[in-house]
């Protein structure tokens, strides 16, 4: 019981960012990585020490990485293009599989451009959409939309996801989403206790993020790590499935289903809520040597790989 306790209690130092003695700094990433890369002594998680509060982070999102007009020369990031359209509907199937029939009370958070919602609402017209966006822009981007593919009443939240708890319409929900977001929170464990709160008991939420960490290799690992956005960690956590689920056990939630990450693109998992305290975390850890070895390899992969042009 102690080796466990030890253990959660080094799953919220990780995800709170600690350094110290109880990490290694990977020097050998340190020129595919303009931030130091940090793996835990003990569970083996990989991070980011993050460097920047929460509002600085949010603020970059949407005036430095999102860009108000698609440009693919400067290469801009959009998810209205059909890889990450293909993703938001492929996770929109995997979350459809699991809900009751009838109307269910659903919440977006942080649905940047919208496309997941239209994907959602294209095979479930049941779905009372609704969303948090701090970006003022794909804001509105997303209300315009979802106000043209839905006639059920619908709410926004124009901000942060942590500040949605203030506003009476963001409680209740049967399911939520969190889609290639909880990797560039700064603050990971509040974002789901909020979560966790706006939930109904047993709800669901579902995640989906990159699958790269101890799985076979499908990029190359200079264009995983941060080489850009300057050297403030916008994105500050690298998920492999059990660092996922230890952050989600340790803030009440257990994963019921997952895809087939080990050979796909993304991780795509539902968790769902449970009370925590009358559950004790179930912890998964990642072999240090273990992650540290995949990582040399890859490294070592991605050099027949590499291409100039980035």
């Amino acid at each position: 019981m102690t080796k466990t306790n030890n253990l959660i209690k080094e799953v919220f130092k990780d995800f709170n960012g600690e350094v110290g003695k109880r990490v290694k700094i990977l020097t050998f990433l340190n020129k595919i990585s303009k931030s130091k890369v940090f793996i835990s002594k003990k569970t083996g998680t990989i991070y980011h020490s993050p460097n920047i509060n929460a509002e600085e982070s949010l603020s970059t999102w949407a005036k430095k990485i999102y860009s108000k007009k698609i440009d693919s020369e400067k290469r801009h990031y959009t998810s209205n293009n059909p890889i990450m359209k293909s993703r938001h509907y492929y996770s929109a199937l995997f979350l459809n599989d699991i809900l009751r029939k009838g109307k269910i009370k659903f919440c977006d958070y942080g649905a940047g451009e919208g496309n997941f919602g239209c994907e959602l609402l294209k095979i479930n017209k049941y779905i009372e959409y609704n969303f948090t966006e701090h970006s003022p822009t794909l804001y509105k981007s997303t209300y315009n939309l979802i106000n043209k593919k839905t006639k059920n009443t619908f709410y926004g939240h124009n901000g942060s996801i942590e500040s949605s708890v203030l506003n009476k319409n963001f409680k209740n929900f049967d399911a939520v989403s969190l889609l290639w977001t909880l990797c560039n929170c700064v603050k990971p464990l509040e974002i789901l206790k909020v979560i966790h709160k706006s939930l109904k008991k047993n709800g669901f939420l579902l995640i989906s993020e990159s699958s790269r960490i101890l799985v076979p290799f499908k990029k190359p690992i200079y264009n995983f790590f941060i080489q850009n956005h300057e050297t403030r960690n916008t994105h500050p956590w690298y998920f492999s499935y059990n660092s996922l689920s230890n952050l989600l056990e340790v803030s009440g939630f257990r994963i019921i289903k997952n895809n087939r990450y080990y050979d796909e693109n993304d991780l795509v998992i539902i968790a769902q809520k449970k009370n925590i305290k009358n559950n004790k975390p179930n912890i998964r850890i990642d072999n240090p040597k273990k992650v540290i070895k995949f990582l040399k390899e890859w490294k070592k992969i991605s050099n027949f790989l590499k291409n100039e042009n980035f």
